[in-house]
């Protein structure tokens, strides 16, 4: 997989536009246009981190598609990537939105509890 195709799949598991994705990631719409194109074959380290740190790929991955696509969340390395995703986006989050989850996943929980007590 090349990084244009790299970003492309960051840009739709994100349901970005390529304009929102620069706008996050500090560069300009046409810097990413030129990558997706392929006019643009590299990009630098820093950049790649940026992109780990905003939305949890490997910085390793970004540059050259080498290692895990995502990094690594928790301690528990046999996640998923839609598992580890969601625990890198909830490691971002701020206590009041923690507790809106923590209660929206109890709710969940007592739908799906509720659901087999009936059958």
């Amino acid at each position: 997989m090349n990084l244009d195709e790299r970003i492309k799949q960051i840009i739709k598991e994100n349901s970005l536009k390529q304009k929102e994705f620069a706008k996050e990631i500090g560069v300009t719409e046409s810097y990413i246009s030129a990558i997706i194109n392929r006019r643009n074959l590299n990009i630098s380290q820093a950049l790649a981190t940026l992109i780990e740190e905003k939305y949890g790929y490997s910085s390793q991955w970004v540059l050259n598609g080498t290692g895990p696509k995502l990094k690594v969340a928790g301690k528990n390395r046999t996640l998923s990537d839609i598992h580890q995703r969601a625990i890198l986006q909830v490691e971002r989050l701020n206590q009041d939105q923690i507790r809106a989850v923590l209660a929206f996943i109890r709710y969940l929980e007592d739908t799906e509890q509720n659901r087999t007590d009936n059958l």
